[in-house]
């Protein structure tokens, strides 16, 4: 079996701690919603909004588009949001440890994937501490969960900066949608317990509403030796959504949620005195809560704006950094018709960023406080160049932010129909990868210490990660071409090839060493990002659907990335060469009206990682996964459901976080659901 090397790269890590909180429900006539009812060309219909900022089809979007459906997402039996993703062509989500993920698209995978953009209803969850998500934390329940849009390829010209491997689009449920109330227990091994309660009811005759409240326990996985790793975590969140439609023309949303959690991780901490390095079990806790407003207006048939606000901030606290950070952000949306063939939508957007750092043993952030602002304007143009033929779409996002300035991201993309059961789409697209506060200030992160030896005077050298001020942002030329046919009424293929080029990419530089004295005498050779790296990276992707029986449904994805990018200056890779792979074959058979049997097996290449590494490496071989859900509804408001997972193996190895990093297997683990709807 081929083995491939993970390598380490300088980063931050963060952990999370936890607390709780009640609320919610639903009807269980809507969580059993059978989409295995709907025809092939039904499916192909369901409507997107993540890939153009207004309502088309999924079939007749240019882009890279996979929806995870509610029912997708029940049926799997996941526990979070990172293991339905799994569900989707070219998403890589593996489990670092217990409680934290590494998610990306078309590659760049690690604790913090900074080339993909995560929206929660329309609302940010990208952190700019660091960049990246924080999964451990984010995401609404499962149940409040309507579809999750997932785009592969750039998404800048309408997202702007960050949006240059994908966009994911989580998009929670109406409350009308989820009327009377819903509770829900799982117990397992490894999900000790989760137990949520949600009730939405009607506040008079315009008005609906949803409150939440989720508690969860989870036990640690097992270190690479076979002991109990001890990461175990806890986490509470609740929140809430009204939906008012105080008139025929005007919606009006308003949503908020509430979170705190705690955590136990494990750390391999630099020390400049002998042993050099050591295993730290510590724990972290994190809180953080949203406010979220949304309006729009319908003006005509094709004439339609919309505004929305947010409040986010964030508060953690672990052995590598404490942070706390403030988001406001200000959007605002005009869509309009010109004639029968072309459709504008346009744009302006602010967002106001307030952090505030204290210094610890592993890193330091100066100025240790800091409000950056960003503003951005967009515009889209789509026209129907052959009516029910061919479209053509064309548009660009200009950002101004406090690091580079200006920035701007256009795209083309071209859709052509031929036949009412094909598409043929090609897209070219530039996107922009920001950096972010722990990139470019005077931060100081100590990675590690190389032991004493002849070659350094017999001193340890403890290797630190370095801002600069110098910084552009990252680029991508990206090209596109992808085909949707509809060969059956029961059959659908969805096919991708895509190339990118970057250019800019960050790499390490080794500065000149020098002395220090406190806490014991050592040298200190700091490493500083610059842009010097740029490569292509190249890949297909398939989605096929297919209905072999009425009741029986079964979903491919599968994924090809191929990897070229190096160093400018000495030609070195500066990420692993090579290719990897991903295959997810989903079955979901329903024999009678009351039991559902779903199968899903996996089979993963290695990740690839980040190769700004000097702390050594860590095998991971290719892994095959199977889970098995039984589901047995005795009443129609209840359903009771059995679930197995990674039961391929005892324990393997998913990805290795990129510094810091003390290895946790994945563990084999049972898990039992209740829901009950009132």
């Amino acid at each position: 079996m081929n083995k491939r090397r993970h390598l380490q790269l300088p980063s931050k890590a963060l952990l999370l701690s936890g607390l709780a909180c009640l609320g919610s429900a639903g009807s269980m006539a809507t969580l059993a919603q059978d989409l295995t009812h709907l025809s092939i060309e039904d499916l192909m219909r369901v409507k997107v909004v993540s890939v153009a900022k207004i309502e088309q089809s999924l079939q007749d979007t240019a882009a890279a588009v996979f929806v995870i459906t509610a029912e997708d997402i029940h049926q799997s039996g996941a526990t979070s949001v990172p293991e339905a993703l799994r569900l989707a062509p070219g998403v890589e989500a593996s489990q670092i440890d217990a409680s934290r993920w590494s998610v990306t698209i078309r590659g760049f995978n690690g604790l913090f994937a900074n080339k993909l953009l995560v929206l929660i209803d329309g609302r940010s969850i990208y952190t700019s501490l660091f960049s990246g998500v924080h999964w451990e934390v984010q995401g609404p329940p499962l149940d409040d969960i309507e579809r999750i849009e997932v785009i592969r390829g750039p998404g800048g010209s309408l997202w702007g900066a960050n949006a240059v491997n994908g966009v994911i689009n989580i998009i929670t449920k109406h409350p009308k949608d989820t009327q009377g109330g819903l509770a829900s227990l799982t117990v397992g091994d490894y999900d000790r317990a989760i137990a949520g309660l949600r009730y939405s009811g009607n506040l008079g005759e315009r008005a609906q509403y949803r409150v939440y409240g989720e508690v969860a326990e989870y036990d640690g996985f097992v270190a690479r030796d076979g002991s109990d790793a001890g990461d175990d975590w806890r986490i509470g969140k609740g929140g809430f959504r009204v939906d008012w439609t105080p008139s025929a023309a005007d919606t009006l949303t308003l949503q908020g949620e509430l979170h705190q959690a705690d955590f136990d991780q494990n750390f391999s901490i630099f020390s400049v005195t002998s042993p050099y390095a050591n295993h730290l079990l510590s724990s972290a806790d994190a809180a953080g809560g949203s406010m979220q407003l949304r309006w729009g207006r319908q003006y005509s048939a094709t004439s339609k704006v919309g505004f929305q606000a947010f409040y986010h901030y964030e508060d953690r606290k672990d052995p590598l950094y404490v942070a706390d950070l403030d988001t406001f952000d200000l959007d605002f949306q005009h869509s309009f018709a010109l004639g029968d063939r072309q459709e504008m939508v346009w744009g302006l957007g602010y967002r106001r960023n307030q952090d505030h750092f204290t210094d610890t043993a592993v890193s330091t952030v100066r100025p240790n406080s800091l409000t950056t602002e960003l503003f951005s304007f967009f515009m889209q143009d789509q026209i129907d160049l052959i009516p029910d033929r061919l479209r053509l779409t064309g548009g660009v996002k200009l950002e101004r932010n406090d690091f580079t300035g200006w920035e701007w991201q256009p795209s083309v993309r071209a859709l052509w129909t031929p036949h009412p059961d094909h598409r043929l789409w090609a897209s070219v697209s530039r996107a922009v990868r920001t950096v972010s506060r722990g990139e470019q200030d005077a931060v100081r992160i100590n990675l590690f210490t190389v032991p004493p030896s002849s070659l350094t005077n017999n001193l340890p050298v403890l290797v630190s990660l370095i801002g600069s001020r110098e910084l552009d942002s990252e680029e991508l030329v990206a090209y596109e071409l992808g085909y949707r046919v509809r060969l059956t009424e029961r059959l659908s293929v969805d096919a991708t090839l895509f190339q990118h080029d970057y250019d800019s990419l960050l790499v390490g530089h080794l500065l000149t060493p020098s002395l220090e004295t406190q806490p014991s005498p050592h040298l200190w050779l700091p490493v500083a990002f610059e842009n010097g790296g740029s490569g292509v990276k190249r890949g297909f992707e398939l989605a096929a659907d297919w209905y072999p029986a009425e009741r029986w449904r079964l979903r491919l994805a599968y994924s090809y990335l191929d990897s070229d990018l190096n160093r400018d200056d000495r030609g070195d890779p500066i990420h692993t060469d090579g290719n990897h792979q991903q295959v997810s074959l989903f079955s979901s058979w329903k024999p009678r009206d009351d039991f559902d049997v779903t199968v899903w097996w996996r089979y993963v290449d290695p990740n690839e990682t980040n190769l700004v590494s000097f702390t050594g490496s860590n095998e991971i071989d290719p892994y095959s996964s199977l889970n098995l859900r039984l589901a047995w509804r005795p009443r129609k408001e209840v359903e009771l459901s059995l679930v197995g997972a990674n039961l391929l193996d005892d324990s393997h190895l998913e990805f290795v976080q990129e510094a810091f990093a003390f290895p946790v297997e994945v563990e084999r683990r049972f898990y039992g659901q209740l829901k009950w709807s009132f």
